[in-house]
């Protein structure tokens, strides 16, 4: 269950522990690998690693929680969300859509819920490559929560409006882990 946690460290007036994680579903190696010296129990696997890059992106979106497509599809009844963007990863070229794990299915304040609607009209307009009405809603969503994934996708349309691709599919490829 996602709820609000109280923070200890932050009531004591120590800074608050942030963390990020990338869900992501799929099959995985796990168990002992090594040698007889040395024994680790681990996973390994594509699948494994595309949970990783996902942990990664949330600090360039300003997430905490960022799950796949995949996942998505198992939970989105149970949970809110929102699109986040479409994606490759390093060393993939098959695009994901993204999400940004919200709250638990009708627990988000109704006034963010409608601002995360903006962000994902935006995010259609972006995809079409319709670059002024993206930076319109981004710009609304911006002021109403000051949105760092709003902030990142306004700013990728404002280069995109200025320095058009040669070819755009609406998928922006992070070339790096």
């Amino acid at each position: 269950h996602l709820r609000p946690i109280i923070n200890i460290k932050e009531a004591e007036g120590k800074q608050k522990f942030r963390t990020r994680f990338g869900i992501h579903t799929g099959e995985v190696v796990v168990g002992n690998m090594g040698s007889d010296e040395r024994i680790n129990y681990t996973v390994l696997g594509d699948n494994v690693n595309l949970a990783s890059r996902l942990e990664g992106l949330n600090k360039f979106y300003g997430t905490e929680i960022i799950i796949s497509g995949t996942t998505h599809s198992y939970v989105k009844d149970d949970f809110e969300f929102r699109v986040l963007d479409k994606i490759t990863v390093k060393g993939k070229t098959q695009p994901i859509l993204i999400y940004e794990l919200l709250a638990e299915k009708d627990k988000l304040d109704q006034k963010v819920l409608k601002a995360y609607k903006a962000y994902e009209m935006g995010l259609k307009y972006y995809f079409s490559g319709d670059w002024e009405n993206c930076i319109k809603y981004m710009t609304a969503v911006i002021k109403q929560l000051d949105d760092k994934a709003a902030q990142v996708i306004k700013e990728r349309a404002e280069d995109f409006r200025l320095n058009p691709p040669e070819k755009w599919n609406g998928v922006y490829a992070f070339d790096k882990k």
